[in-house]
């Protein structure tokens, strides 16, 4: 629109929250994304990016706060990018979570009339995150802990501040505190020309049994880690201490880029019943609450009676495979990373459930592969990346169908993308299921049922 230029304020109402958490409201006939705004705002807002068809703004000023705004718990909100929606109440970000899974299987999947159940939500949804990765930045000349802002590399949260992470497992926010000090204390030997020697500190605590273990990532060796690693075990608090090679973006890290410096190298929590031995790279849900909200979802939609056979796509270490392998005649397990699959078979021989066996390899390799050799399994679970499933990967459902897959999937744009393209390859999709795994953010879980009549194709 001509004139509309980066710098100018205007005043508009905010509508809706965009899938990314953002208020939504109109400005002479255009979209205005504003970040920290929420439905029934009036607010003024600077314009900061001019697109054909939207604009982006900054919130200057909550003129008029609609019903739906609270006030966030943490004073880093808003600053600091690891929440989204703590200016809503709770049950307004279950509504709106749900909502957003009903819009993308409509707008996306072409879905239209799919029964979406509301949001399953948590009693308590603070303190829930039993892993986090702190990045380790330079701070007025030391090495310290901290966050990045929203969509930025900079500084948006300090550790050293003394504001608890509201969503982070008390017990990892006093550890961050304890090594935040050490960082600072040990300035000389971390310091690595304008750099620190290391660029981020991984924290994990096992909830089931208080097991904890730290992972810095750094380019120096044992040497110059030392004594940071003695002390840290000295607190009590940590049952490992794991040196690791940063990995390159996209790759994976170097399996001799990994240095055990105090401890066994791993942590066991347990989920359900059952034992997971848990490495440095090892994929496991961080929310251990509303994990087993989520399988328990998947073993109702798998609808186990001890005669089937089970394939679990996208396995990692194998939870949701060990989970419904004892309910099923047999299990098999997918997954692209070796260094998953090594885990996930350690995990079977951990809790003594000789059914369930895993293949290291590519998804969309492996299944048609299984199906020309063995036929198909009488449940499928797919839980793919946040890219959803490889587009192979359903063409071969197209061609051999299974009666009941379970999708299980942490986006909603790619979920509806894959039900679409499958109910056009004649599954009925017959429910999903959004779990809230991340309290206080815009991401969102679901569990989705989708049946194969045996009449179709």
């Amino acid at each position: 629109m001509p004139g509309v230029q980066p710098g100018e304020q205007v005043v508009l109402e905010v509508e809706d929250l965009s899938h990314s958490g953002e208020g939504v409201g109109r400005w002479q006939g255009r979209v205005v994304f504003v970040p920290l705004a929420v439905p029934g705002d009036r607010v003024r807002v600077t314009v900061v990016e001019v697109k054909k068809n939207y604009l982006r703004a900054r919130l200057e000023e909550v003129i008029d706060p609609g019903p739906s705004r609270c006030r966030p718990e943490c004073p880093s909100f808003g600053s600091c990018g690891g929440c989204h929606i703590q200016h809503l109440p709770y049950e307004c970000q279950l509504q709106y979570k749900t909502g957003r899974v009903r819009n993308s299987l409509e707008r996306i999947g072409r879905l239209g009339g799919i029964r979406v159940l509301p949001a399953l939500g948590m009693n308590h949804p603070w303190h829930y995150r039993n892993k986090v990765r702190f990045h380790v930045m330079l701070r007025e000349g030391r090495p310290a802990l901290g966050l990045y802002a929203p969509d930025s590399h900079t500084p948006g949260y300090w550790v050293g501040d003394g504001t608890r992470c509201r969503i982070l497992d008390r017990e990892l926010n006093e550890l961050a505190l304890i090594i935040d000090h050490l960082l600072g204390q040990y300035r000389d030997e971390l310091l690595q020309g304008p750099a620190p020697l290391i660029s981020h500190v991984t924290l994990r605590r096992a909830v089931a049994t208080g097991e904890t273990m730290v992972v810095l990532a750094a380019g120096g060796g044992r040497p110059r880690l030392g004594k940071l690693a003695a002390e840290l075990a000295g607190t009590g608090r940590v049952t490992t201490i794991i040196r690791q090679e940063a990995a390159r973006p996209g790759r994976e890290g170097r399996a001799d880029g990994v240095e055990v410096l105090y401890g066994r190298g791993y942590i066991t929590d347990y989920l359900g019943g059952l034992a997971f031995r848990l490495s440095a790279d090892s994929f496991y849900q961080v929310n251990p609450v509303q994990t087993r909200v989520l399988y328990e979802k998947v073993g109702e939609y798998a609808g186990l009676t001890g005669r089937e056979r089970v394939v679990d796509a996208y396995c990692g270490v194998g939870t949701i495979a060990l989970f419904l392998a004892r309910q099923a005649r047999e299990v098999l397990g997918m997954e692209l990373s070796s260094r998953a699959v090594a885990d996930a078979r350690q995990n079977a021989r951990l809790n003594g459930l000789g059914n369930a066996s895993f293949l290291q390899g590519a998804v969309e390799k492996l299944l048609p592969r299984l199906f020309r050799r063995d036929g198909g399994p009488d449940v499928l679970v797919l839980d793919p990346p946040r890219r959803g499933c490889h587009r192979s990967v359903l063409e071969t459902l197209a061609r051999c169908p299974v009666p009941r897959v379970v999708y299980v999937s942490c986006d909603p744009g790619t979920l509806a993308r894959d039900l679409g393209l499958l109910a056009g390859y004649g599954y009925r999709v017959v429910e999903v299921q959004p779990v809230d795994m991340f309290p206080q953010t815009c991401h969102v879980e679901c569990v989705s049922l989708l049946e194969r009549p045996a009449s179709s194709g």
